[in-house]
């Protein structure tokens, strides 16, 4: 946004987001070694902190005047800091938090992604009215008050000798973890894609205003929706998390497909309307019960990697199915729509054959825990 409305250039705009998209997919899995192999973990966030500003600031410096490759490279800083501050972040809580209020915890974890859904882009917004660079220069700010913050959570101090493991055998772990663990890699290959398949909703939103609403602007409504339904629906889990991480991984997947067959198929724009807010709705417990199953089966050495890791993943299959959406929209929304509903059903079945056995039928609404 800060980027067209300063140069006008919408493909440049896509260059340098795709700059930092694919920094923080290539960073990610280093990133997440970092933080497990840290004695001091505060001091990395602290340098992904100043990292993220330095990026955004050189970004804001440069907007106007600066050459194209000069942006490419502040974003692709400001993106090698993303991970950490995402995904690695949250594989912190078992640290700050016990046992028994880890499922809170995680509920109110993915709330703040949902709520940032809703608060940044009509901020961005407003704040681009002020000036091109505004969005950017808020962003780095407010990287630098976290900074100010860092103090205060009480990250613990590691042994030194917890990290006598060479790398590359803390790298070969973590990936291995991943995929080897029967319920960690059900629930990555359905995050992965089930993530990925959102990607269709966000290339459809402004054909389906086009098309359902008579408008464009209206793009805007629908994304809308989908933000105040994540932000509900993280409320809600926050005071009652999900009690089956690894079942609510699966759920969530299917309501998130057949709300994009809603969004997508409907005629009506309250059909449209209701398919966003409950995609929207969809993700929040799907993200908390992610984040439960890595904790519980990922190694406890390794956490950062697997969170970083699966966030890299995530952005990658985001991106390529963004891509890919926006080559099928030559064959109409239909084309998306069938694409996006697909994708999500791939993911729960190609979950379900390489996980683990799932509990018998009379035990899926019963048991209390997986």
């Amino acid at each position: 946004m800060a980027l067209v409305a300063a140069r006008g250039s919408a493909s440049e705009a896509s260059y340098v987001v795709a700059a930092m998209t694919a920094a923080a997919a290539v960073g990610g899995p280093l990133t997440g070694l970092v933080i497990d192999r840290a004695v001091h973990p505060r001091r990395v966030f602290a340098v992904a902190l100043v990292a993220m500003a330095a990026g955004l600031s050189g970004l804001a410096l440069a907007l106007d005047v600066g050459p194209l490759i000069v942006l490419l490279l502040l974003a692709a800083v400001a993106g090698l800091a993303h991970p950490a501050l995402s995904g690695g972040w949250s594989a912190q809580l078992p640290t700050l938090l016990p046992p028994s209020r880890m499922a809170r915890g995680y509920s109110a974890d993915a709330a703040t992604y949902s709520i940032a859904a809703v608060l940044a882009p009509p901020a961005a917004a407003a704040l681009v009215v002020i000036g091109a660079a505004a969005p950017l220069w808020l962003t780095a700010a407010l990287a630098l008050i976290a900074i100010a913050a860092l103090p205060l959570v009480p990250l613990p101090r590691r042994s030194a000798e917890q990290r006598v493991a060479r790398l590359r055998d803390d790298i070969r772990e973590g990936l291995r973890a991943l995929f080897s663990v029967p319920a960690l890699r059900r629930t990555t290959i359905i995050t992965v894609l089930g993530f990925a398949a959102q990607a269709s909703f966000f290339v459809l939103a402004p054909v389906v205003a086009e098309s359902r609403f008579d408008g464009l602007g209206y793009a805007g409504l629908i994304i809308g929706a989908f933000a105040v339904g994540g932000a509900l629906s993280a409320l809600w889990f926050t005071h009652r998390p999900v009690v089956r991480p690894d079942r609510a991984v699966i759920v969530s997947t299917i309501i998130s497909g057949g709300a994009l067959l809603l969004f997508g198929a409907s005629p009506a724009p309250w059909g449209v309307l209701i398919g966003a807010f409950v995609m929207g709705a969809a993700e929040p417990p799907g993200v908390s019960a992610m984040f439960r199953v890595r904790v519980r089966e990922a190694p406890a050495h390794v956490h950062g990697q697997v969170f970083t890791t699966s966030a890299t993943l995530r952005i990658t299959g985001f991106a390529i199915v963004t891509a890919l959406s926006g080559w099928l929209l030559h064959w109409g929304v239909a084309a998306v729509v069938v694409f996006g509903v697909a994708l999500h059903l791939v993911a729960v079945v190609a979950g379900v054959v390489w996980g683990p056995h799932l509990p018998r039928r009379e035990h899926w609404l019963n048991r209390h825990s997986d």
